[in-house]
């Protein structure tokens, strides 16, 4: 574990960060961690600590002063540390049990961190949502977007804490009883074959969503979907046709029923088969244009909130089907915008409802979402629900109370830790953690963590 600070060291950092020198640098001149430099700037934000009056050298040049006039401009005026444009102060998690220490999680790649998702675990009842709604109002108050999916209304308005709705202006869009006014068949910029792209990442979608879709059914609903987007003249090799509105989504149903109910056609059989397996989803018919409106640019520009996506009440399998077409969504919209630093947070909770196959949208975000400014924060109470992709790519894990007969969810924190914590500790203190208390993996380092209370914070951002 890295020795505590010193006074001297505290306060050259200190100076370091009013003359807005980066993270990296004053952790190599001061001989400390970034993750300890993260947490003097923290308690500038929080008050605690106050950054001294910068002294002007006569070999200042005009530049130099004006860009240390800024900066301190914009943490006087932000009550956070001073940073770049788009860059987050990190978050506090809570106090370690040993050091007594502020734990904070460093979402902000820009700054230094692997990337910006983050792995809750832990049994029903002992913080995993609290300690979300946490994050979610500390990063609204950031102005940071997050969109939690919910399927089990653990954050619906009315069983949410009054200091999470006070701090993030929460909006809920019922998708399972209102629908929402988005279509699936879009192409975006980022699909370089247009309709293809499309009609394979649907096909390859329902494949994952219900695994009794064998070759055959998967290319005959390849094929409708072409042959949908082809009656309203989108075609491959026209790319100015692309441009055109994209059929709705629903005609890709009536395409695989006139495929069955013709007799001459060599797919009926197989189209029958299809269209009996994802039925469900036109009948809920999630995705349709008198919908709720779910306008991606718009929300990203509303930032100093979080949407809630209600999915409660759709059949299990469809819960899948419509998390996955959102996502792609989503992806396909922040692709076309390029690469950035963070735009938004996703939420998934109940991970046993989502794929992590290679070629999913909750892989690709995983492994690519950094790139494009999109972090995930992925819940759920049981390890098997995780892939080893979600293990390896979120920097940040935060464990409560879990039952790890198999010890794989203690073998997979030892291995990321570089502090003296061994294996059989990790695995005696997360069984028997107590509610609001966390093993947290944050900086390849790890701590017993009492998660800060969401009214304890208001007062913290009170005083800023």
């Amino acid at each position: 574990m890295p020795k505590r600070i010193t006074e001297a060291q505290k306060q050259a950092v200190l100076r370091m960060l009013a003359q807005g020198v980066d993270r990296e640098t004053i952790a190599a001149s001061v001989a400390i961690t970034p993750g300890q430099v993260s947490a003097v700037a923290a308690h500038v934000r929080m008050g605690t600590y106050t950054l001294p009056a910068v002294e002007e050298s006569r070999e200042d040049t005009a530049e130099e002063k004006s860009r240390t006039q800024n900066l301190l401009h914009q943490m006087h005026k932000l009550g956070s540390t001073p940073s770049p444009p788009g860059r987050l102060v990190p978050i506090l998690l809570g106090n370690d049990a040993e050091s007594n220490e502020e734990v904070f999680w460093n979402p902000d790649p820009e700054s230094g961190a692997p990337n910006p998702h983050v792995l809750v675990l832990g049994e029903s009842g002992f913080g995993k949502t609290y300690t979300i709604a946490c994050l979610l109002a500390e990063l609204a108050r950031q102005r940071l977007l997050s969109v939690v999916l919910d399927y089990g209304q653990g954050f619906a308005l009315d069983t949410l804490p009054p200091e999470f709705l006070k701090a993030a202006n929460p909006v809920e869009l019922f998708a399972s009883r209102d629908g929402l006014d988005i279509n699936p068949l879009q192409i975006f910029p980022s699909d370089l074959h247009g309709p293809v792209n499309v009609a394979q990442r649907v096909a390859d979608t329902f494949a994952r969503v219900y695994p009794r879709i064998g070759v055959q059914q998967h290319a005959v609903l390849r094929r409708a979907v072409l042959d949908v987007m082809a009656d309203e003249g989108i075609v491959a090799d026209d790319v100015t046709s692309w441009e055109r509105d994209p059929p709705v989504f629903k005609n890709v149903e009536q395409k695989l029923l006139s495929y069955a109910n013709n007799p001459n056609s060599p797919h009926s059989r197989f189209a029958a088969s299809v269209a009996s397996h994802i039925s469900t989803l036109f009948v809920f018919n999630t995705f349709r244009s008198n919908g709720q409106k779910l306008v991606w640019s718009e929300m990203l520009e509303d930032q100093d909130r979080v949407f809630l996506i209600q999915l409660k009440g759709l059949e299990y399998s469809l819960e899948r089907a419509v998390t996955e077409l959102l996502l792609w969504n989503l992806i396909g919209y922040i692709k076309s915008l390029g690469p950035s630093p963070l735009r938004c947070f996703i939420v998934l909770d109940e991970a046993h409802k989502l794929s992590f196959d290679q070629g999913s949208p909750v892989e690709k975000l995983l492994r690519e979402g950094r790139k494009f400014g999109l972090g995930l924060i992925l819940a759920s109470q049981q390890s098997e629900d995780f892939s080893p992709v979600a293990f390896a790519n979120t920097a940040t894990k935060i464990v409560f109370q879990v039952g790890d007969e198999k010890s794989i969810i203690s073998r997979q924190l030892h291995r990321k830790i570089r502090n003296s914590h061994s294996f059989m500790d990790i695995f005696q203190t997360i069984s028997k953690l107590p509610r609001g208390w966390a093993y947290v993996v944050s900086e390849n380092v790890g701590h017993v963590v009492k998660v800060t209370s969401l009214s304890d914070r208001l007062e913290l951002w009170a005083r800023c």
